[in-house]
């Protein structure tokens, strides 16, 4: 048998990296023994997997995951798309994502697309080329040429919130019309009659809009539904840009032309810029004007005083996308569309208007 200090030297020679060869130079096996012992085969004897491992323990081999998937048709490898790292939500729904893959047994591969839709396509190309098993699409904004691109592949994909499927293309829908509409009937009853509604939309006019935004406004507009203008004042600010910004800006110019007593954020990173731009002005939450945001992010708890929203659920939305894409991958008949409900969390920023 090889020494490992000669494998060690082999692998230095061809670039410092030990490869699978030298794996089974040293363990004196084929190499589709030792592929077979990484995949978890059943047709290697457990006296050669534990040399196999023994082997790999001893060289420090790590496979390559990428490699591996250009060499076969069926990976190990889930690819996550989401539209912004930086907003908690799609971070949050992509760590539940890649938690229960990896329950699984299943690796993933993340990238975002800053609600551009050319990114989109291009993370689609990205994910194809690297021959992933599925692709859960965690996007507010939908591309048809990435859409395209997935049918065209027959890659299993699940979108969030779309509006199309196709064959081994499903979507999972958040009732946020429901949950718009369940917050805003929350601050009806406190008797609230002054209310904002402030989104942000994206900077790119020629853009078209969000979906979820779309969902949220009809929320709002449903709960409104038996009042008339004289029973209740309703303004919708749509501030263009990052959304804690946005927020921040809208109650700034708000205050200057409208009076209300109580906001709905379109997410919580506006109700987020909206918390800071009525502190600023001198105001207090929610003795002076309440606050609702939407998707009960972890931030939510910590804000002063913590944020009344509607919360998406995040790990069962993960558990229904991954359900739908091992279904699609292991050829199991599939429900091309499933529904999560979104109801409010109650918390400290709301309340009754004051009486004047």
């Amino acid at each position: 048998m090889a020494s490992k200090r000669e494998a060690k030297s082999a692998s230095t020679r061809r670039g410092g990296r030990i490869k699978i060869q030298d794996v089974a130079r040293v363990a004196q096996v084929s190499l589709s023994t030792v592929s077979g012992v990484l995949n978890e085969k059943s047709n290697v004897s457990p006296e050669t997997r534990l040399r196999v491992l023994d082997v790999i323990a001893q060289l420090g081999y790590t496979p390559n995951l990428f490699a591996s998937n250009l060499a076969r048709r069926r990976t190990k490898l889930i690819g996550i798309i989401v539209s912004d790292l930086l907003n908690p939500f799609f971070a949050e729904a992509a760590k539940a994502l890649d938690a229960q893959a990896r329950e699984h047994g299943y690796e993933t591969f993340l990238t975002s697309t800053d609600f551009i839709p050319e990114k989109q396509t291009a993370a689609v190309r990205q994910m194809l080329s690297l021959r992933v098993a599925g692709i859960a699409m965690m996007t507010s904004e939908n591309d048809p040429e990435a859409f395209f691109l997935l049918k065209s592949s027959g890659t299993p994909a699940v979108y969030l919130d779309n509006n199309h499927a196709s064959d081994n293309i499903g979507t999972v829908h958040v009732d946020k019309r429901h949950g718009m509409f369940v917050a805003v009937q929350h601050l009806l009853k406190l008797g609230h009659r002054r209310i904002l509604l402030i989104k942000n939309s994206l900077p790119d006019v020629m853009a078209p809009p969000m979906l979820s935004h779309m969902e949220r406004q009809l929320g709002f507009e449903e709960a409104l539904h038996g009042y008339s203008a004289k029973q209740i004042d309703v303004h919708i600010i749509d501030e263009p840009g990052e959304p804690a910004s946005a927020g921040c800006t809208a109650i700034e110019k708000a205050l200057q032309q409208y009076k209300f007593t109580a906001v709905v954020a379109i997410n919580d990173l506006v109700a987020l810029g909206v918390f800071r731009g009525l502190q600023a002005a001198g105001l207090s939450i929610p003795q002076d004007v309440s606050v609702v945001g939407f998707d009960n992010t972890y931030l939510c708890q910590f804000l002063h005083p913590p944020l009344t929203t509607v919360a998406t659920p995040r790990e069962d939305l993960a558990r229904q996308v991954l359900r739908m894409l091992f279904g699609y991958i292991d050829g199991d008949n599939v429900v091309e569309e499933q529904a999560l409900p979104a109801d409010i969390v109650i918390r400290e920023s709301t309340a009754k208007p004051r009486t004047k």
